[in-house]
């Protein structure tokens, strides 16, 4: 775990200290001072939980202050865990100011422009978008409202200065007679009224009722009309024609087009005539050269509908110059199947780079100078010594054995090593009696019929015991023989021991 700073704890609700968390945490306070300041995390990470709390500015801060005093040692650290913590004087902020310095009048300077240039940004974008919406917001209202006149308002035209105006009004009344021609005189219009003569083709429709027209426009247009009296009614004129209405025309409205003579003619889709099998031949004249040569890359193509060479079309049948740098290229040919699926045939022209030309550089050869070498003297042949083997073996005890039936009893048998080398020597019964018998070594090691006794120095002895086991149910005056040889284990057994006959009897 690596190196905490001794004043970072734990304040528990009891207002004691208690371990930290081994890990930056809102929950642990620095306590140099003696009052619990919570720690920014990231200031726990860099400096409270490792080597670096030496340099804490918050440590350096309470060092400096001549009148805040330090957390007294304890010799224990439960007594320190225990101790109460006085409460904070400090500012309610004051925990919560960064360990790397304290906020200078510089720092306040730019937050405060800071503050006012995000608020003039904010107006901006603010007034902008209301200028937008009101000007998007009219054009709606100018488009989808109706129009409205303004009652009690009476539009007239100004005087229009010296020049007359003339109206020429026309009419469909066929007889000239029944309308004579009016013409009305005034200091700046007249309007003339004249009905249409006869083989004139008229400018109104036919439908029109034919209505004689009499306006007194002059005084109008010149603003000086002279009012007539309101309880005076205008003359009638009880000569005057009347009018004849016409017959409603008939149009002849064209038909609308027919439906099928509207929907486009289906033409026939012409069947693709099988190409047959493709045939692709692409490669460069020379598969490899060397940096700046060029060669012709050449294709032959036969029963595919479109061939592109380096995504340009091209014919079935073509050649193109290539030429490569310092390294190899790769060329494609794309060409489109008779079904209508495309395949990429692709072919390389590998760059050689150049061989370098080795210089011969003369070499002085040196004349051998002979040394004489001397020839070892051999040495003198050691012969080889003559080893013998030999092995005696005799019984170390009564014989014969008197064996009381159930009854397990051992021969001893001493198995001499008569040869002139360190050899194993093999203890073996050749012939067995009535009885169970085993060779047991006083290790208690034991065999069947061989025991192998091995590291048996010159002229050692080994010793060896034949165990009978006689049954409980033999009856007495019984009398069994064993035979036992030693062999010499490093002569391959062939050297052979004499054997010795051993009689067990049952009283």
């Amino acid at each position: 775990m690596a190196e905490l700073c001794p004043h970072l704890g734990v304040v528990n609700h009891n207002q004691q200290r208690q371990p930290p968390i081994e890990f930056p945490s809102f929950e642990n306070q620095c306590l140099a001072t003696g009052v619990g300041e919570l720690i920014l995390l990231g200031d726990q990470a860099t400096y409270c939980f490792s080597q670096n709390h030496r340099n804490c500015p918050r440590l350096r801060q309470s060092q400096a202050a001549a009148h805040l005093e330090f957390v007294p040692l304890h010799a224990h650290a439960e007594d320190a865990w225990a101790t109460p913590l006085s409460p904070s004087d400090s500012e309610p902020d004051a925990a919560f100011a960064p360990l790397l310095g304290a906020e200078t009048e510089d720092d306040r300077g730019r937050r405060r422009w800071a503050w006012i240039g995000a608020t003039l940004v904010f107006a901006s974008v603010f007034l902008c978008g209301s200028m937008v919406a009101s000007y998007t917001g009219w054009q709606w209202i100018a488009r989808n409202l109706p129009a409205r006149a303004t009652s009690g308002r009476v539009d007239t035209v100004s005087a229009v200065g010296t020049a007359p105006v003339v109206f020429l009004v026309q009419t469909a009344t066929p007889d000239p007679a029944l309308q004579p021609p009016a013409v009305l005189s005034g200091p700046t219009a007249a309007i003339i009224v004249a009905p249409a003569q006869n083989g004139a083709t008229s400018t109104f429709p036919v439908a029109v009722t034919p209505t004689p027209i009499v306006l007194a426009l002059a005084d109008a247009v010149t603003g000086q009309a002279t009012p007539e009296p309101a309880d005076v009614a205008p003359p009638i004129d009880i000569d005057a024609p009347i009018p004849t209405r016409r017959p409603t025309p008939i149009f002849d409205l064209p038909t609308s087009t027919p439906l099928s003579e509207l929907l486009p003619v289906p033409t026939a889709t012409a069947t693709p005539v099988p190409l047959g099998t493709p045939v692709v031949i692409f490669g460069p004249d020379e598969p490899e050269l060397k940096a700046g040569r060029c060669t012709f890359v050449r294709w032959n193509v036969r029963n595919v509908r479109e061939v592109y060479y380096e995504n340009l079309p091209m014919s079935g049948q073509g050649e193109r110059e290539e030429c490569i740098k310092d390294e190899s290229q790769v060329f494609s040919l794309l060409v489109v199947l008779g079904d209508g699926s495309s395949q990429v045939y692709t072919t390389t022209i590998t760059y050689l780079p150049p061989t370098p030309t080795p210089t011969v550089t003369p070499s002085f050869t040196p004349e051998p100078a002979f040394t004489p070498t001397w020839t070892p003297v051999p040495p003198t042949a050691t012969p080889a010594p003559v080893v013998n083997y030999g092995v005696a073996l005799t019984v170390n005890g009564a014989n014969p054995l008197t064996c009381n039936p159930g009854q397990t009893c051992d021969v001893g048998l001493l198995a001499t090593n008569a040869g002139s080398a360190l050899d194993t020597l093999i203890v073996t019964i050749t012939q067995g009696g009535a009885f169970a018998s085993q060779l047991c070594r006083p290790d208690g090691v034991c065999a069947g019929n061989d025991l192998n006794i091995v590291n048996v120095g010159p002229g050692n002895t080994a010793y060896v015991s034949l165990r009978i086991t006689v049954p409980a149910d033999v009856p007495g005056g019984q009398n069994t023989s064993y035979m036992l040889v030693a062999a010499s284990g490093g002569s391959g057994r062939t050297v052979v021991s004499q054997g010795v006959n051993v009689t067990v009897t049952t009283p």
